[in-house]
């Protein structure tokens, strides 16, 4: 296995990894589902969490009003094994309730930017550009086409001069 294989390997762990870390979920408040009950998910969304306050928009007057009733219920199941709060109050709105929860946590949009990085190998140098000789100039004249000849002449631009024992002298 190359050194280059095992970079690759190790790339979509981590990314699977970070997508599980609840630091890196769409919601920091988990599965808005479990947390409520399916039948009040189903006419319910959060909205935002900003500053420990939590916006929850709700179908109509009846479920914010059964939001309202429950929020101390719903806060201490968001808290539950937290350090820290990280919802302190709770603001039920009615509004149009969004098929899908919202992205409320950024840490999530920088997930989806992450790409992986591709090992391109070892960088070859160029090799150095020199002058044509005198008689590499002649040969490139004989050709007819101009094109074959300006491929020609950087090729040969490019091979190196070898040190022959008359040069030494």
């Amino acid at each position: 296995m190359k050194p280059g294989d095992k970079a690759n390997l190790i790339g979509p762990v981590v990314r699977g990894w970070l997508e599980r870390h609840p630091a890196f979920s769409a919601s920091p408040l988990g599965d808005w589902g479990e947390l409520v009950g399916e039948q009040v998910a189903r006419y319910s969304r959060p909205k935002s969490l900003k500053d420990k306050v939590l916006v929850v928009i709700a179908f109509d007057s009846i479920w914010k009003h059964h939001l309202e009733l429950n929020c101390h219920a719903v806060m201490e199941k968001i808290n539950e094994n937290r350090r820290e709060p990280l919802v302190e109050e709770m603001i039920v709105r009615v509004g149009v309730v969004p098929e899908s929860d919202p992205v409320m946590n950024p840490a999530y949009v920088q997930l989806a930017k992450l790409k992986t990085r591709r090992n391109r190998g070892r960088k070859y140098e160029k090799t150095p550009v020199r002058p044509l000789a005198p008689e590499e100039k002649a040969l490139l004249k004989k050709l007819p086409d101009p094109d074959l000849r300006t491929i020609g002449a950087r090729l040969l631009k490019r091979i190196p001069v070898e040190n022959t024992p008359e040069d030494d002298e």
